[in-house]
């Protein structure tokens, strides 16, 4: 009989989104084939150094991670997060590199699968292997790198506006265009959106107090409306 903790880290594994679309069956067929690792980390550890070997293509299970990208000088100059069902360690599967460009840390206490690289560039000759579940699995894996990819890059526009006024109303107005009401509940609270715009909470507050005592927008915790669309639009797109 399984331990209670490995019985909880297969469910968390069976129910991430790499594994979308396949029945527990073909997923139990498949593990064999695709999986290097399941390992927890406590708070504050180090996942990856920069230079270490990759272990393999990184799926966060449980918990958050925080990607250390440092400069020349090897000091780190930008944190990005890596969060639940998101993947890290992508040069294992993609890459002719075999080491970790940066540091990765375990923020909070995390459990991370890792994933064989080569299984997704190439077909699996075991007879064990379900062949139709690994073309799910790489399927749903290129969705999530695709996934990534926006977030990256929307990350880098905000990151990029000239002001957090900016950054805010960029925000507020892609949630207006995603729920198509001018009323809407903001996934991220504060702390945690101070952490994507990399600002302190205080100033984030400020600027949306700001903008509500302009009328441009109204809020009550995470619920907010956007009072004047025209002006929310001019000042996303910085005039």
């Amino acid at each position: 009989m399984q331990p209670a903790g490995e019985r909880e880290q297969m469910d968390a594994l069976r129910q991430n989104s790499i594994f979308k679309g396949l029945t527990t069956q073909q997923i139990d067929e498949i593990l064999p084939c695709i999986l290097r690792a399941v390992k927890t980390y406590r708070a504050d550890d180090f996942v990856y150094m920069r230079g270490d070997t990759v272990l393999g293509l990184g799926v966060v299970l449980e918990g958050r991670l925080l990607l250390c990208q440092e400069n020349l000088d090897s000091a780190a100059n930008t944190r990005s997060f890596i969060e639940k069902n998101q993947l890290f360690g992508e040069v294992d599967a993609f890459s002719s590199q075999s080491v970790m460009p940066n540091s990765v840390v375990a923020q909070r206490d995390s459990t991370v699968l890792y994933l064989s690289g080569d299984f997704f560039i190439n077909l699996c000759s075991k007879e064990c292997c379900n062949r139709e579940a690994h073309q799910t699995v790489t399927k749903n894996l290129l969705r999530l790198l695709a996934d990534r990819s926006v977030m990256l890059s929307k990350k880098i526009a905000y990151l990029t506006a000239s002001d957090l006024k900016t950054k805010i109303a960029m925000y507020l107005w892609e949630l207006y265009e995603v729920s198509c009401t001018p009323s809407f509940h903001m996934p991220l609270n504060r702390y945690r959106l101070a952490e994507f715009f990399d600002v302190a909470r205080p100033s984030l507050s400020r600027e949306l107090i700001n903008l509500k005592n302009q009328g441009v927008i109204d809020f009550n915790r995470s619920q907010v409306t956007i009072l004047d669309l025209d002006a929310l639009r001019r000042i996303s797109r910085g005039e």
